[in-house]
Protein backbone atom coordinates (compact mmCIF):
# COMPACT_ATOMS: atom_id res chain seq x y z
CA UNK A 1 0.00 0.00 0.00
CA UNK A 2 1.23 3.18 -0.93
CA UNK A 3 2.67 5.87 1.73
CA UNK A 4 0.35 8.77 2.25
CA UNK A 5 2.56 11.94 1.75
CA UNK A 6 3.20 13.11 5.23
CA UNK A 7 4.59 9.32 5.79
CA UNK A 8 7.12 9.91 3.10
CA UNK A 9 10.88 10.31 3.83
CA UNK A 10 12.16 12.98 1.51
CA UNK A 11 15.91 12.07 2.86
CA UNK A 12 15.67 9.17 0.48
CA UNK A 13 14.31 8.39 -3.18
CA UNK A 14 10.60 8.64 -3.63
CA UNK A 15 8.69 5.68 -3.28
CA UNK A 16 7.91 3.26 -6.28
CA UNK A 17 4.79 4.37 -8.34
CA UNK A 18 2.13 2.44 -8.19
CA UNK A 19 0.78 1.20 -11.62
CA UNK A 20 -1.09 1.66 -13.53
CA UNK A 21 0.42 5.06 -14.25
CA UNK A 22 1.88 7.02 -17.28
CA UNK A 23 4.60 7.93 -14.63
CA UNK A 24 7.87 7.25 -14.24
CA UNK A 25 8.89 8.74 -17.92
CA UNK A 26 10.97 5.64 -19.81
CA UNK A 27 12.21 5.25 -23.17
CA UNK A 28 12.59 2.09 -23.60
CA UNK A 29 12.91 0.58 -27.15
CA UNK A 30 12.51 -3.22 -27.51
CA UNK A 31 11.80 -3.35 -31.51
CA UNK A 32 13.97 -0.38 -33.64
CA UNK A 33 11.61 -1.47 -36.10
CA UNK A 34 8.88 0.56 -34.30
CA UNK A 35 11.14 3.24 -34.15
CA UNK A 36 11.32 3.25 -38.00
CA UNK A 37 7.75 3.31 -38.58
CA UNK A 38 7.34 6.40 -36.70
CA UNK A 39 9.89 7.92 -38.38
CA UNK A 40 8.37 7.03 -41.35
CA UNK A 41 4.64 8.26 -39.85
CA UNK A 42 6.58 11.64 -39.37
CA UNK A 43 7.85 11.76 -42.95
CA UNK A 44 4.36 11.25 -44.79
CA UNK A 45 2.18 13.93 -42.55
CA UNK A 46 0.38 15.55 -44.77
CA UNK A 47 -2.21 18.61 -44.11
CA UNK A 48 -5.68 18.58 -45.20
CA UNK A 49 -6.31 22.03 -45.30
CA UNK A 50 -4.00 22.28 -48.17
CA UNK A 51 -5.71 20.19 -50.76
CA UNK A 52 -7.88 22.71 -52.95
CA UNK A 53 -11.62 21.69 -51.94
CA UNK A 54 -12.49 24.98 -53.43
CA UNK A 55 -12.01 23.23 -56.32
CA UNK A 56 -14.95 20.87 -55.77
CA UNK A 57 -17.68 23.30 -56.88
CA UNK A 58 -21.09 21.72 -55.76
CA UNK A 59 -22.61 23.63 -59.07
CA UNK A 60 -21.14 20.78 -60.94
CA UNK A 61 -23.07 17.91 -59.65
CA UNK A 62 -27.19 17.61 -59.26
CA UNK A 63 -28.84 17.37 -56.11
CA UNK A 64 -29.12 13.18 -55.81
CA UNK A 65 -25.56 13.62 -56.80
CA UNK A 66 -24.69 15.51 -54.09
CA UNK A 67 -26.14 13.95 -52.01
CA UNK A 68 -24.87 10.63 -52.08
CA UNK A 69 -20.95 11.70 -52.07
CA UNK A 70 -21.80 13.52 -48.92
CA UNK A 71 -23.50 9.72 -47.81
CA UNK A 72 -20.01 8.04 -48.92
CA UNK A 73 -18.04 10.56 -46.87
CA UNK A 74 -20.30 10.68 -43.85
CA UNK A 75 -20.56 6.67 -43.79
CA UNK A 76 -16.41 6.74 -43.93
CA UNK A 77 -16.72 9.10 -41.11
CA UNK A 78 -18.13 6.28 -39.02
CA UNK A 79 -14.49 4.76 -38.63
CA UNK A 80 -12.47 8.35 -39.14
CA UNK A 81 -14.51 10.28 -36.69
CA UNK A 82 -14.07 7.20 -33.81
CA UNK A 83 -10.64 6.92 -34.82
CA UNK A 84 -9.01 9.54 -32.61
CA UNK A 85 -10.78 8.40 -29.53
CA UNK A 86 -10.31 4.90 -30.34
CA UNK A 87 -6.78 5.46 -30.98
CA UNK A 88 -6.33 7.74 -27.72
CA UNK A 89 -7.47 5.32 -25.62
CA UNK A 90 -5.00 2.89 -26.57
CA UNK A 91 -2.34 5.74 -26.30
CA UNK A 92 -3.06 6.33 -22.45
CA UNK A 93 -3.41 2.31 -21.70
CA UNK A 94 0.18 2.23 -23.23
CA UNK A 95 1.51 5.12 -21.75
CA UNK A 96 -0.03 3.19 -18.29
CA UNK A 97 1.16 -0.25 -18.77
CA UNK A 98 4.64 1.35 -19.94
CA UNK A 99 5.09 0.09 -23.42
CA UNK A 100 8.03 0.33 -25.46
CA UNK A 101 8.17 4.16 -26.52
CA UNK A 102 7.74 3.46 -30.17
CA UNK A 103 4.33 2.22 -29.40
CA UNK A 104 3.31 4.93 -27.73
CA UNK A 105 4.65 7.34 -29.77
CA UNK A 106 3.03 5.44 -33.08
CA UNK A 107 -0.79 5.91 -31.41
CA UNK A 108 -0.18 9.27 -31.03
CA UNK A 109 0.06 9.63 -34.69
CA UNK A 110 -2.35 7.29 -35.62
CA UNK A 111 -4.63 9.68 -33.31
CA UNK A 112 -3.73 12.87 -35.64
CA UNK A 113 -3.89 10.28 -38.91
CA UNK A 114 -7.44 9.96 -38.00
CA UNK A 115 -8.17 13.68 -37.10
CA UNK A 116 -6.26 14.23 -40.79
CA UNK A 117 -8.92 11.65 -42.01
CA UNK A 118 -12.02 12.84 -40.48
CA UNK A 119 -11.27 16.40 -41.16
CA UNK A 120 -11.47 15.15 -45.00
CA UNK A 121 -14.96 13.79 -44.63
CA UNK A 122 -15.75 16.79 -42.84
CA UNK A 123 -14.79 19.14 -45.69
CA UNK A 124 -16.04 16.68 -48.75
CA UNK A 125 -19.91 16.24 -46.79
CA UNK A 126 -20.30 20.39 -46.38
CA UNK A 127 -19.52 21.06 -50.11
CA UNK A 128 -21.70 18.91 -51.02
CA UNK A 129 -24.65 19.45 -48.76
CA UNK A 130 -23.61 22.09 -46.35
CA UNK A 131 -23.95 21.65 -42.49
CA UNK A 132 -24.20 17.49 -42.97
CA UNK A 133 -25.00 16.02 -41.12
CA UNK A 134 -25.96 18.38 -38.01
CA UNK A 135 -28.58 21.20 -39.80
CA UNK A 136 -28.67 19.65 -42.86
CA UNK A 137 -32.62 19.44 -44.00
CA UNK A 138 -33.46 16.73 -46.22
CA UNK A 139 -35.70 17.88 -49.36
CA UNK A 140 -36.58 14.50 -50.79
CA UNK A 141 -37.09 11.32 -49.75
CA UNK A 142 -33.92 10.42 -51.49
CA UNK A 143 -32.32 12.86 -49.03
CA UNK A 144 -34.14 11.44 -46.07
CA UNK A 145 -33.07 7.98 -46.58
CA UNK A 146 -29.26 8.52 -47.10
CA UNK A 147 -29.85 10.41 -43.93
CA UNK A 148 -31.46 7.64 -42.19
CA UNK A 149 -29.17 5.19 -43.32
CA UNK A 150 -26.36 7.22 -41.82
CA UNK A 151 -28.07 8.01 -38.09
CA UNK A 152 -28.64 3.73 -38.08
CA UNK A 153 -24.88 3.53 -38.90
CA UNK A 154 -23.89 5.92 -35.88
CA UNK A 155 -26.18 3.90 -34.03
CA UNK A 156 -24.55 0.84 -34.38
CA UNK A 157 -20.86 2.67 -34.19
CA UNK A 158 -22.54 3.62 -30.75
CA UNK A 159 -22.72 0.09 -29.69
CA UNK A 160 -19.02 -0.70 -31.02
CA UNK A 161 -17.69 1.79 -29.04
CA UNK A 162 -19.31 0.66 -25.85
CA UNK A 163 -17.52 -2.53 -26.06
CA UNK A 164 -14.62 -1.27 -27.40
CA UNK A 165 -14.23 0.67 -24.27
CA UNK A 166 -14.51 -2.70 -21.78
CA UNK A 167 -11.48 -4.58 -24.26
CA UNK A 168 -8.55 -3.56 -22.37
CA UNK A 169 -10.03 -5.15 -19.15
CA UNK A 170 -9.69 -8.69 -21.08
CA UNK A 171 -6.81 -8.34 -23.73
CA UNK A 172 -3.40 -6.64 -24.68
CA UNK A 173 -3.51 -4.07 -27.10
CA UNK A 174 -1.85 -6.03 -29.80
CA UNK A 175 -4.68 -8.64 -29.76
CA UNK A 176 -7.34 -6.18 -29.74
CA UNK A 177 -5.57 -4.18 -32.70
CA UNK A 178 -5.94 -7.41 -34.37
CA UNK A 179 -9.36 -6.92 -35.32
CA UNK A 180 -8.40 -4.14 -37.46
CA UNK A 181 -5.26 -5.81 -39.67
CA UNK A 182 -7.90 -7.37 -42.35
CA UNK A 183 -9.61 -3.74 -42.21
CA UNK A 184 -6.07 -1.88 -42.89
CA UNK A 185 -4.86 -3.92 -45.22
CA UNK A 186 -7.99 -3.86 -48.08
CA UNK A 187 -8.70 -0.20 -46.78
CA UNK A 188 -4.97 0.58 -48.08
CA UNK A 189 -5.54 -0.79 -51.30
CA UNK A 190 -9.73 0.03 -51.89
CA UNK A 191 -8.90 4.14 -50.63
CA UNK A 192 -5.75 3.58 -53.22
CA UNK A 193 -8.10 2.24 -56.27
CA UNK A 194 -10.59 4.68 -55.43
CA UNK A 195 -7.74 7.80 -55.70
CA UNK A 196 -7.46 6.25 -59.51
CA UNK A 197 -10.90 6.05 -60.44
CA UNK A 198 -11.37 9.07 -59.05
CA UNK A 199 -12.88 12.03 -61.64
CA UNK A 200 -11.42 15.13 -59.38
CA UNK A 201 -8.14 15.47 -58.31
CA UNK A 202 -9.55 16.60 -54.67
CA UNK A 203 -11.17 13.53 -53.76
CA UNK A 204 -7.95 11.63 -55.79
CA UNK A 205 -5.49 13.68 -53.24
CA UNK A 206 -6.90 13.31 -50.04
CA UNK A 207 -8.03 9.35 -50.97
CA UNK A 208 -4.15 8.58 -52.11
CA UNK A 209 -3.31 10.27 -48.93
CA UNK A 210 -5.68 8.17 -46.89
CA UNK A 211 -4.43 4.70 -48.43
CA UNK A 212 -0.53 5.91 -47.40
CA UNK A 213 -1.79 5.97 -44.27
CA UNK A 214 -3.83 2.80 -44.15
CA UNK A 215 -0.75 0.79 -45.25
CA UNK A 216 1.35 2.46 -42.08
CA UNK A 217 -1.57 1.44 -40.01
CA UNK A 218 -1.26 -2.07 -41.34
CA UNK A 219 1.96 -2.39 -40.88
CA UNK A 220 2.28 -0.95 -36.89
CA UNK A 221 -0.70 -4.13 -36.49
CA UNK A 222 1.73 -6.41 -38.03
CA UNK A 223 4.58 -5.59 -35.99
CA UNK A 224 2.67 -5.38 -32.45
CA UNK A 225 1.40 -8.90 -32.99
CA UNK A 226 4.41 -10.50 -34.56
CA UNK A 227 6.10 -9.08 -30.96
CA UNK A 228 4.09 -11.32 -28.75
CA UNK A 229 3.13 -14.02 -31.36
CA UNK A 230 5.76 -16.57 -29.61
CA UNK A 231 3.76 -15.84 -26.27
CA UNK A 232 0.47 -15.88 -27.54
CA UNK A 233 -1.46 -19.43 -25.76
CA UNK A 234 -3.92 -21.23 -27.56
CA UNK A 235 -7.03 -19.44 -25.84
CA UNK A 236 -4.92 -16.16 -27.26
CA UNK A 237 -4.73 -17.61 -30.58
CA UNK A 238 -8.65 -18.18 -30.79
CA UNK A 239 -8.94 -14.64 -29.30
CA UNK A 240 -7.41 -13.54 -32.45
CA UNK A 241 -9.20 -15.64 -34.89
CA UNK A 242 -12.55 -14.24 -33.57
CA UNK A 243 -10.75 -10.43 -33.74
CA UNK A 244 -10.26 -10.67 -37.62
CA UNK A 245 -13.75 -12.24 -37.70
CA UNK A 246 -14.75 -8.81 -36.06
CA UNK A 247 -12.48 -6.66 -37.88
CA UNK A 248 -14.51 -8.27 -41.38
CA UNK A 249 -17.65 -8.03 -39.22
CA UNK A 250 -17.01 -3.68 -38.37
CA UNK A 251 -15.00 -2.93 -41.24
CA UNK A 252 -17.12 -4.32 -43.89
CA UNK A 253 -19.60 -1.51 -43.83
CA UNK A 254 -17.82 0.75 -45.52
CA UNK A 255 -15.02 -1.90 -47.51
CA UNK A 256 -17.46 -4.25 -48.97
CA UNK A 257 -21.56 -4.69 -47.16
CA UNK A 258 -22.39 -5.04 -43.49
CA UNK A 259 -22.56 -8.65 -42.50
CA UNK A 260 -25.64 -9.83 -40.32
CA UNK A 261 -24.57 -10.49 -37.64
CA UNK A 262 -23.77 -7.57 -35.46
CA UNK A 263 -25.80 -4.69 -37.70
CA UNK A 264 -28.64 -3.94 -36.61
CA UNK A 265 -30.70 -2.19 -39.49
CA UNK A 266 -33.49 -1.46 -41.23
CA UNK A 267 -34.71 -3.64 -43.73
CA UNK A 268 -34.42 -1.81 -47.03
CA UNK A 269 -30.90 -0.52 -45.56
CA UNK A 270 -28.54 -2.49 -48.13
CA UNK A 271 -30.41 -1.58 -51.70
CA UNK A 272 -30.33 2.19 -50.58
CA UNK A 273 -26.54 2.11 -49.77
CA UNK A 274 -26.44 0.30 -52.93
CA UNK A 275 -28.01 3.18 -54.71
CA UNK A 276 -26.18 6.14 -52.91
CA UNK A 277 -23.18 3.89 -53.94
CA UNK A 278 -23.78 3.20 -57.47
CA UNK A 279 -24.76 7.40 -58.05
CA UNK A 280 -21.60 8.50 -56.37
CA UNK A 281 -19.63 6.15 -58.60
CA UNK A 282 -21.06 7.75 -61.49
CA UNK A 283 -20.56 11.38 -60.03
CA UNK A 284 -16.96 10.41 -60.25
CA UNK A 285 -16.08 10.00 -56.97
CA UNK A 286 -14.08 6.71 -56.97
CA UNK A 287 -16.30 4.21 -55.12
CA UNK A 288 -15.67 0.55 -56.01
CA UNK A 289 -18.64 -1.89 -57.29
CA UNK A 290 -19.14 -4.58 -54.78
CA UNK A 291 -17.29 -6.80 -57.18
CA UNK A 292 -14.00 -4.70 -57.16
CA UNK A 293 -14.39 -4.82 -53.22
CA UNK A 294 -15.11 -7.82 -53.13
CA UNK A 295 -11.58 -8.26 -54.53
CA UNK A 296 -9.85 -5.99 -52.11
CA UNK A 297 -11.16 -8.26 -49.11
CA UNK A 298 -9.64 -11.67 -50.83
CA UNK A 299 -6.75 -9.75 -51.55
CA UNK A 300 -6.50 -8.86 -47.89
CA UNK A 301 -7.46 -11.88 -46.81
CA UNK A 302 -4.96 -14.27 -48.51
CA UNK A 303 -2.28 -11.71 -47.19
CA UNK A 304 -3.03 -11.45 -43.62
CA UNK A 305 -4.05 -15.43 -43.96
CA UNK A 306 -0.67 -16.36 -44.75
CA UNK A 307 0.79 -14.61 -41.83
CA UNK A 308 -1.27 -15.78 -39.58
CA UNK A 309 -0.58 -19.55 -40.73
CA UNK A 310 2.87 -18.54 -39.75
CA UNK A 311 1.80 -18.43 -35.93
CA UNK A 312 -0.53 -21.39 -36.11
CA UNK A 313 -3.61 -18.79 -36.03
CA UNK A 314 -7.04 -20.42 -37.91
CA UNK A 315 -7.86 -17.85 -39.74
CA UNK A 316 -11.97 -17.41 -39.55
CA UNK A 317 -14.86 -18.56 -42.17
CA UNK A 318 -16.02 -15.30 -44.04
CA UNK A 319 -18.84 -17.23 -46.07
CA UNK A 320 -20.05 -13.65 -47.42
CA UNK A 321 -17.31 -13.30 -49.80
CA UNK A 322 -16.65 -17.16 -49.94
CA UNK A 323 -13.58 -17.53 -47.80
CA UNK A 324 -13.64 -21.34 -45.65
CA UNK A 325 -12.18 -21.39 -42.27
CA UNK A 326 -12.98 -21.98 -38.55
CA UNK A 327 -16.42 -20.84 -37.37
CA UNK A 328 -16.42 -18.29 -34.64
CA UNK A 329 -19.22 -17.65 -31.73
CA UNK A 330 -21.39 -14.43 -31.91
CA UNK A 331 -23.15 -13.24 -29.24
CA UNK A 332 -26.12 -11.03 -30.40
CA UNK A 333 -26.48 -9.02 -27.35
CA UNK A 334 -21.98 -8.62 -27.52
CA UNK A 335 -20.77 -5.62 -29.57
CA UNK A 336 -17.94 -7.74 -31.01
CA UNK A 337 -17.52 -11.28 -30.71
CA UNK A 338 -14.69 -10.94 -28.02
CA UNK A 339 -15.93 -7.39 -26.60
Amino acid sequence: MAKSDGDLDYSKDPPEIELPNIYPVEWTVDNPKLYELFERAKREAWNPSVINWDSLDPKDYDDDQKTAMAYWWALLSNFENSGPPVFAKAMIHTFEIHEQDPVKKMFASIVMDECRHDECCMRACNKMCPYFLQGWKPKTSFDEAALRNIRWVYYNGARYWRGYNTAYIRHSWPIIFSSFMLGERCAATLFSEMSKHSKHPTFTEALKNIARDESRHLAFTWLGLEGIASKLTEEDKKTVTKQLRAGFTFLSMILYEPPKEFWKLPPDFIDVQRKMEGIARDAGLGVLSLEEKTECWKNAILEVKRRMDDFGIDFPALPEIGISGKETEFDEDSMMPTF
